[in-house]
Order: C-alpha cells, then sequence, then structure tokens
C-alpha cells in the first residue's frame, strides 16, 4: 500500500489529500477533519446545555473520519517508526487500540453529554495524531518534487 498522497484542490477551495490505500486511492477532506476536529475539542462549559444532535453528528463524523485515516496513518507510521518509537504520543499498538474503540458503542449526548465530549475530544486527539502522519506523508512527497524540480 503506497501512503504519498497527492494535494488536490476541490471548487470549493478546501485541501483534500488522495491517500492511496488498501483498496485503492481515498480522497481526505483536510479541510473538513480539521473542523471536525475543532468542533469537537470546543470546550464543554458546565452550565451550558450541550446540543445532542450536533454532538451526536459530531461523533459520527469523527468515527468516519479516524477509519478513513487509519489504514494510511498506519502505514505511514511503520515507514517513519520501523524500530516502533512514539510518533506524536502514538506507538504501534495505539493503532489496533483504536480499531477496536471505534466498534464500541459510543456514549449517548443525549442521555451521557459530559462522557459523550470527553469520547469526542479523545477521539479528535487520535484524529488529529492519524491527520498529521497522513499530512507528513503529503510534505515528504512535496519535497521530492521540489528538490527534483531544481
Amino acid at each position: 500500500m503506497t501512503t504519498t498522497p497527492a494535494p488536490v484542490a476541490t471548487t470549493a477551495g478546501h485541501y483534500v489529500a488522495r491517500v492511496n490505500g488498501p483498496d485503492g486511492q481515498v480522497p481526505i477532506d483536510v479541510e473538513r477533519i480539521r473542523q471536525t476536529i475543532r468542533e469537537a475539542l470546543r470546550p464543554t462549559v458546565e452550565g451550558i446545555r450541550v446540543d445532542p444532535e450536533k454532538a451526536s453528528n459530531t461523533m459520527t463524523d469523527l468515527a468516519g473520519q479516524i477509519a478513513l485515516l487509519l489504514p494510511a496513518a498506519e502505514a505511514r507510521y511503520r515507514v517513519l517508526r520501523p524500530d516502533g518509537s512514539p510518533y506524536d504520543g502514538m506507538l504501534g499498538a495505539d493503532f489496533d487500540a483504536l480499531q477496536r474503540r471505534l466498534g464500541y458503542e459510543r456514549p449517548s449526548p443525549h442521555q451521557y453529554p459530559l462522557n459523550a465530549s470527553v469520547w469526542m475530544a479523545d477521539l479528535a486527539r487520535s484524529c488529529q495524531t492519524l491527520l498529521g502522519l497522513v499530512l507528513d506523508a503529503q510534505q515528504a512527497v512535496g519535497d521530492r518534487h521540489t528538490a527534483a524540480a531544481r
């Protein structure tokens, strides 16, 4: 599996990385993922009601984005850290744990809004790390193209 994405600009001006995954090329809307991460990491203020529908949608988006990023990010990790050393606090075993976690039942933002907020923040940080791995691959490709053009 190749983990070197090629940049593409969408008509909306979003930065999209195309990653070669196990099932072919997968477009990753970097701006949308970053927006979801920002939404999930927004502080929960005590006494202010959390919109359960919005939280539920953010949780669904995060889980889908992590599932999309996970294979390419894990492959990139194995290239960058063949010795298994941490990448931004993440170890090789963390990829398996994250994959298993996606299969767990999510806390209901209707019944347990604080638990849902903690779940979102935790997965948002993991998503940020996975996106960083994929974008590191993007940067490496760009650096090689720039050097070859000289």
